[in-house]
């Protein structure tokens, strides 16, 4: 597909959307519309910007580098959108653009972190059923707890820091993991396995 006001296309989408009913078309209903109106593409935008940010951010840890590989991202998801088969997930296709952005950054980079904190899932639970009626110290701790989750994770070996961020920020079953990494899906329950035994591991030791 010929990339066409590529300065624009990938701008977030206005309120006005909303009148048009775009904003409520499934991912393959508005990729069918945008290979006949190319402007449309800034929906796709709109959608995943923010979900893929926060993904390549936990991956790279860098937020202007995070910043140049989701903009790669679009670009190149949008150059292969014909060859996008509708019968795949949408956000597992767009995701494995980010994972192969981000496994490539990394290669160049030749970024090797070795260091692992508590179990993500406890953690992350905890986070989320987080009241507001806690009180301040509580709260400080829940916010110093997942500080120190999120940079630790950044510096986790790659292999284990995409699958446990994939599952457990940005939610994705062990099948969508499988199609995103490349990977059968009995691996990815191992990879997970592991590296929330590292985690656990490591952090006893610094404590």
């Amino acid at each position: 597909m010929p990339i066409q006001k590529e300065k624009n296309i990938f701008l977030p989408v206005s309120n006005n959307s909303n009148e048009s009913g775009i904003t409520k078309l499934t991912d393959n209903e508005l990729v069918e519309l945008i290979k006949k109106n190319p402007d449309i593409y800034k929906e796709i935008t709109r959608r995943y910007q923010g979900k893929l940010f926060a993904y390549l951010y936990r991956l790279i840890g860098d937020k202007d580098e995070a910043e140049d590989l989701l903009q790669n991202v679009f670009i190149k998801s949008y150059r292969n959108l014909e060859s996008y088969d509708v019968n795949r997930k949408f956000s597992s296709w767009i995701y494995r653009i980010a994972h192969n952005e981000a496994v490539n950054f990394i290669k160049r980079k030749s970024l090797k972190r070795f260091i692992s904190i508590e179990s993500v899932t406890s953690v992350k639970d905890k986070i989320d059923s987080a009241s507001v009626e806690d009180n301040a110290h509580e709260s400080w701790i829940r916010k110093e707890t997942s500080r120190e989750v999120d940079d630790a994770i950044k510096k986790l070996p790659f292999k284990y820091r995409q699958v446990l961020v994939l599952r457990y920020y940005s939610d994705k079953s062990y099948e969508e993991i499988s199609e995103i990494l490349g990977k059968p899906v009995n691996t990815v329950g191992t990879l997970i396995k592991r590296a929330k035994d590292k985690l656990s591991v490591e952090l006893d030791d610094l404590k």
